[in-house]
């Protein structure tokens, strides 16, 4: 099962055309029940992390770019840059750009908490609100983790 965000003109004729293209021997169909049951699993695992079995196919570079991103903490942001320096690859930034835009399953795969190097969050395969919202949501929820403790006020005298 392959579940894809079909938005657009024409219910996603552009997007369904490169799904078809993808995936040349399969069956399209559409169905709620299922891609409704798989979405409440993906969120359901969201925040606690499970085997979830995937198939996805791309090259060896976007593969081990994939990877990567699979280890990026959930609240936390890194460049482009940074992400070809850990894959050993400091020259590859733009590549490992591109590898992170083909991911096939945003949050799955957390391709949103990638940002240039500048601080603007950049591009994302599905919208540049929805990786503000990703981003955002969960920073707010780690925002404890990451604040320092203030000083007792008996201690401010």
């Amino acid at each position: 099962m392959k579940l894809a965000f079909l938005e657009g003109d024409d219910a996603g004729a552009a997007s369904r055309a490169e799904l078809q293209q993808d995936w040349p021997a399969a069956s399209l169909v559409r169905d709620d029940a299922a891609a409704r049951e798989l979405v409440q699993r993906i969120f359901a695992t969201y925040r606690r992390p499970e085997p979830l079995p995937l198939f996805i196919k791309g090259t060896q570079f976007q593969l081990r770019v994939w990877e990567a991103l699979l280890k990026i903490p959930e609240g936390r942001l890194v460049t482009y840059g940074a992400l070809a320096r850990h894959l050993g690859q400091p020259g590859a930034s733009r590549a490992v750009g591109s590898a992170v835009g083909a991911n096939p399953v945003a949050l799955v795969i957390p391709c949103h908490r990638v940002i240039r190097a500048s601080g603007v969050l950049g591009g994302y395969r599905w919208g540049e609100a929805r990786k503000r919202l990703l981003v955002t949501a969960e920073i707010a929820h780690h925002a404890p983790e990451f604040v320092e403790p203030v000083t007792k006020p008996d201690r401010l005298r």
